[in-house]
Protein backbone atom coordinates (compact mmCIF):
# COMPACT_ATOMS: atom_id res chain seq x y z
CA UNK A 1 0.00 0.00 0.00
CA UNK A 2 2.46 2.72 0.72
CA UNK A 3 4.65 1.67 -1.92
CA UNK A 4 1.74 2.17 -4.41
CA UNK A 5 0.88 5.32 -2.69
CA UNK A 6 4.55 6.07 -3.26
CA UNK A 7 4.85 5.31 -6.49
CA UNK A 8 1.57 7.36 -7.58
CA UNK A 9 2.60 10.25 -5.88
CA UNK A 10 6.29 10.36 -7.87
CA UNK A 11 4.09 9.67 -10.99
CA UNK A 12 2.28 13.01 -10.44
CA UNK A 13 5.50 14.91 -9.67
CA UNK A 14 6.46 13.83 -12.95
CA UNK A 15 3.90 14.38 -14.79
CA UNK A 16 3.92 17.99 -13.44
CA UNK A 17 7.30 18.07 -14.15
CA UNK A 18 8.47 18.97 -11.01
CA UNK A 19 11.32 15.67 -11.08
CA UNK A 20 12.86 14.41 -13.45
CA UNK A 21 12.22 10.60 -14.84
CA UNK A 22 16.03 9.35 -13.89
CA UNK A 23 15.26 10.30 -10.31
CA UNK A 24 11.56 8.41 -9.96
CA UNK A 25 13.30 5.54 -8.17
CA UNK A 26 14.87 7.59 -5.32
CA UNK A 27 11.72 9.83 -4.73
CA UNK A 28 9.50 6.53 -4.98
CA UNK A 29 12.21 5.57 -2.01
CA UNK A 30 11.86 8.64 -0.19
CA UNK A 31 7.99 8.72 -0.63
CA UNK A 32 8.14 5.50 1.64
CA UNK A 33 10.11 6.38 4.13
CA UNK A 34 8.56 9.30 4.76
CA UNK A 35 5.33 7.36 5.38
CA UNK A 36 6.71 4.56 7.12
CA UNK A 37 8.74 7.19 9.50
CA UNK A 38 5.13 8.97 10.06
CA UNK A 39 2.71 5.84 11.01
CA UNK A 40 5.40 5.16 13.18
CA UNK A 41 5.49 8.44 15.25
CA UNK A 42 1.66 8.19 15.21
CA UNK A 43 1.62 5.08 16.54
CA UNK A 44 4.68 6.23 19.04
CA UNK A 45 2.49 9.61 20.07
CA UNK A 46 -0.64 7.94 20.30
CA UNK A 47 0.57 5.26 22.62
CA UNK A 48 2.67 8.11 24.31
CA UNK A 49 0.06 10.33 24.99
CA UNK A 50 -2.61 7.16 25.94
CA UNK A 51 0.44 6.37 28.73
CA UNK A 52 0.97 9.62 29.92
CA UNK A 53 4.57 8.99 28.57
CA UNK A 54 4.64 11.35 25.26
CA UNK A 55 7.79 13.62 26.40
CA UNK A 56 9.68 10.16 27.45
CA UNK A 57 8.14 8.57 24.63
CA UNK A 58 9.57 11.58 21.95
CA UNK A 59 13.04 11.63 23.45
CA UNK A 60 13.50 8.05 23.28
CA UNK A 61 12.06 8.03 19.63
CA UNK A 62 14.84 11.17 19.08
CA UNK A 63 17.57 9.82 20.83
CA UNK A 64 17.35 5.77 18.77
CA UNK A 65 16.49 7.74 15.76
CA UNK A 66 19.67 10.11 15.60
CA UNK A 67 21.96 7.61 16.26
CA UNK A 68 20.16 4.90 13.76
CA UNK A 69 20.09 7.03 10.63
CA UNK A 70 23.97 6.65 10.56
CA UNK A 71 24.30 2.75 12.21
CA UNK A 72 22.06 1.62 9.70
CA UNK A 73 21.07 -2.52 10.86
CA UNK A 74 18.18 -4.71 9.87
CA UNK A 75 15.81 -3.42 7.68
CA UNK A 76 12.54 -5.55 7.27
CA UNK A 77 11.14 -7.02 4.23
CA UNK A 78 7.82 -5.54 4.31
CA UNK A 79 6.37 -1.93 5.54
CA UNK A 80 3.78 -4.11 8.00
CA UNK A 81 7.21 -6.06 9.41
CA UNK A 82 9.10 -2.20 9.67
CA UNK A 83 6.17 -0.87 11.69
CA UNK A 84 5.49 -3.95 14.01
CA UNK A 85 9.55 -4.65 15.11
CA UNK A 86 9.61 -0.11 15.16
CA UNK A 87 6.25 -0.63 17.64
CA UNK A 88 7.83 -4.11 19.15
CA UNK A 89 10.99 -2.10 20.55
CA UNK A 90 9.63 1.16 21.25
CA UNK A 91 7.04 -0.72 23.68
CA UNK A 92 9.53 -3.06 25.26
CA UNK A 93 11.75 0.62 25.69
CA UNK A 94 9.14 2.17 27.72
CA UNK A 95 7.71 -0.78 29.81
CA UNK A 96 11.08 -1.07 30.98
CA UNK A 97 11.66 2.38 31.75
CA UNK A 98 8.44 2.20 33.15
CA UNK A 99 9.10 -0.64 35.35
CA UNK A 100 12.96 -0.15 36.12
CA UNK A 101 13.34 0.93 39.67
CA UNK A 102 15.34 4.35 39.98
CA UNK A 103 17.52 3.24 42.09
CA UNK A 104 18.82 0.41 40.15
CA UNK A 105 18.49 3.46 37.11
CA UNK A 106 22.29 4.46 36.88
CA UNK A 107 23.98 0.94 36.52
CA UNK A 108 21.21 -0.03 34.38
CA UNK A 109 22.11 3.11 31.83
CA UNK A 110 25.65 2.61 32.56
CA UNK A 111 26.32 -0.81 31.69
CA UNK A 112 23.77 -0.96 29.11
CA UNK A 113 24.71 2.34 27.41
CA UNK A 114 28.87 0.99 27.66
CA UNK A 115 27.85 -2.45 26.24
CA UNK A 116 26.15 -0.55 23.50
CA UNK A 117 28.74 1.58 22.50
CA UNK A 118 31.18 -1.49 22.22
CA UNK A 119 28.46 -3.24 19.57
CA UNK A 120 28.40 -0.29 17.63
CA UNK A 121 31.83 0.89 17.50
CA UNK A 122 32.17 -3.37 15.76
CA UNK A 123 29.74 -3.59 14.03
CA UNK A 124 28.05 0.23 12.92
CA UNK A 125 27.67 1.15 10.25
CA UNK A 126 25.38 -1.68 8.28
CA UNK A 127 25.00 -1.46 4.54
CA UNK A 128 21.31 -2.18 3.63
CA UNK A 129 21.40 -4.03 -0.01
CA UNK A 130 18.50 -2.14 -1.33
CA UNK A 131 20.90 1.51 0.43
CA UNK A 132 24.08 0.38 -1.02
CA UNK A 133 26.80 3.14 0.47
CA UNK A 134 27.83 5.80 -2.01
CA UNK A 135 31.70 6.71 -2.35
CA UNK A 136 32.46 7.57 1.06
CA UNK A 137 29.32 7.09 3.15
CA UNK A 138 30.29 3.83 4.76
CA UNK A 139 33.74 5.78 6.58
CA UNK A 140 31.64 9.20 7.12
CA UNK A 141 28.51 6.81 8.48
CA UNK A 142 31.13 5.00 10.86
CA UNK A 143 32.64 8.36 11.75
CA UNK A 144 29.54 9.85 12.98
CA UNK A 145 27.73 6.67 14.40
CA UNK A 146 31.16 6.77 16.49
CA UNK A 147 30.06 10.48 17.56
CA UNK A 148 26.50 10.08 18.46
CA UNK A 149 27.36 7.05 20.23
CA UNK A 150 30.40 8.64 22.36
CA UNK A 151 27.81 11.81 22.68
CA UNK A 152 24.91 9.05 24.10
CA UNK A 153 27.12 7.70 26.11
CA UNK A 154 28.84 10.51 27.57
CA UNK A 155 25.50 12.05 28.69
CA UNK A 156 24.77 8.99 30.25
CA UNK A 157 28.13 9.28 32.54
CA UNK A 158 27.39 13.35 32.81
CA UNK A 159 23.78 12.40 34.25
CA UNK A 160 24.59 9.28 36.63
CA UNK A 161 27.31 11.17 38.06
CA UNK A 162 26.06 14.92 38.57
CA UNK A 163 22.42 15.44 37.47
CA UNK A 164 20.62 12.11 39.51
CA UNK A 165 17.45 13.73 38.98
CA UNK A 166 17.59 13.24 35.33
CA UNK A 167 18.22 9.46 35.64
CA UNK A 168 14.77 9.12 33.65
CA UNK A 169 16.89 10.80 30.71
CA UNK A 170 19.89 8.49 31.37
CA UNK A 171 17.80 4.97 31.13
CA UNK A 172 16.22 6.59 27.80
CA UNK A 173 18.79 7.15 26.49
CA UNK A 174 20.90 3.47 27.09
CA UNK A 175 17.51 2.26 26.16
CA UNK A 176 17.74 4.25 22.85
CA UNK A 177 21.23 2.77 22.35
CA UNK A 178 20.54 -0.41 23.23
CA UNK A 179 18.04 -0.76 20.81
CA UNK A 180 20.13 0.26 17.88
CA UNK A 181 21.98 -2.27 19.36
CA UNK A 182 19.60 -4.90 18.84
CA UNK A 183 18.82 -3.79 14.96
CA UNK A 184 22.95 -4.33 14.40
CA UNK A 185 23.13 -7.71 15.79
CA UNK A 186 19.90 -8.70 14.23
CA UNK A 187 21.00 -7.51 10.49
CA UNK A 188 24.52 -9.59 11.50
CA UNK A 189 22.43 -12.78 12.31
CA UNK A 190 19.89 -12.08 9.59
CA UNK A 191 22.98 -11.68 7.19
CA UNK A 192 25.05 -15.10 7.74
CA UNK A 193 21.81 -16.61 7.56
CA UNK A 194 20.95 -15.64 4.10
Amino acid sequence: MLQRLSEHLTDLLLIKGIIDSENREIYTYGFVALFSTVINMIIVLTIGIAAGIALESIFFVLMFGILRMYCGGYHAETHIECILIFTGIYGTAMIIAQLLPVEAGGIFSIIAGTISFVVIIFLAPIEHKNKPFIDDEEAKFRKISRIIASMELISIYLITAFFTTAIKAAILIALAMLSVTFILILAKATEKRG
